[in-house]
């Protein structure tokens, strides 16, 4: 990929590490700059070098308001960028500096999980070799991660769908492959999938992702849970996109729903997840 701003990725805005709440992977682009990308092959006329599409450090850079006079669009994901240690280049007074495995797993919620791409720097010390101090976060970032999505709790559910869209299954949610998907009926923009399980759940984590194949579409959601004969909300959420994690307070019920309250076609959703951190 190419940095900064090149044709494959565009750079979030900051070097926090943590992406926007509402991230779109498509954004607007003026006519003339489709002419120009066609061209030149997304370089600029004069220098050669690649020209982003006005401003990619918004807060807002895909919202309806947006892409409405949009001359086009293009597929343009966001890239969150951060250094495993206070530098990017290695510096020996920074050893005892390294991002602990449990501020890099926020990270990742924070930038993976906001529908991002995240390019986590490590430098190289004298010798050429990642330092002993970085492996042993990176190390325990990876079994932080497994070991929280290592159980979705979700998995046997019996689900129900409302509306109910006979061509297409509900459990494909669950089956851990993003190329397969729920759908509404075309035209529906709304929905709603509710999880019933054979037992009560602990969890304090949610994933969703969308078949982005086919576009980002989903542009609010909630989930609930069955609570003292009622539902109740516990998180809420914009866009997902490739992916969305959320954490929140643990809770425990027996059944849960995401509800879809707005989508810019019927909404496509490819996984489905609830887990219990370590």
């Amino acid at each position: 990929m190419i940095a900064v701003m090149g044709p494959d990725v565009r750079w979030v805005g900051t070097e926090s590490g943590y992406g926007r709440e509402t991230e779109w992977s498509v954004v607007p682009l003026s006519t003339t700059f489709l002419d120009q990308i066609a061209q030149n092959s997304q370089q600029s006329i004069t220098d050669g070098i690649f020209t982003p599409p006005g401003d990619m450090m918004e807060a807002d850079l895909g919202s309806r308001e947006k892409i409405k006079d949009a001359g086009g669009l293009i597929w343009y994901p966001s890239e969150v960028d951060v250094s495993i240690r206070p530098g990017w280049f290695y510096h020996e007074d920074q050893d005892s500096l390294v991002k602990r495995p449990e501020k890099l797993v926020d990270i990742y919620f924070n930038s993976v999980g906001r529908n991002s791409v995240l390019l986590l720097n490590l430098p190289p010390d004298k010798r050429g070799q990642i330092h002993e101090n970085d492996v042993r976060s990176l190390q325990g970032m990876r079994n932080i991660l497994d070991s929280t999505f290592s159980v979705n709790l979700a998995k046997n559910a019996i689900i129900k769908a409302n509306p109910e869209n006979p061509s297409s299954n509900p459990l494909t949610v669950l089956d851990d492959d993003n190329k397969t998907f729920w759908t509404t009926k075309p035209g529906v923009t709304t929905g709603i999938l509710e999880f019933d399980f054979d037992s009560e759940k602990t969890f304090d984590c949610l994933m969703l992702q969308e078949n982005f194949r086919n576009g980002q579409r989903v542009e609010e959601f909630v989930i609930e849970i069955w609570q003292n004969d009622g539902w109740e909300e516990i998180i809420k959420g914009t866009t997902i996109g490739y992916k969305r994690l959320m954490k929140f307070n643990e809770v425990k019920s027996d059944k849960v729903r995401l509800k879809i309250f707005s989508s810019r076609d019927n909404p496509e959703i490819a996984t489905f997840g609830i887990y219990k951190q370590p």
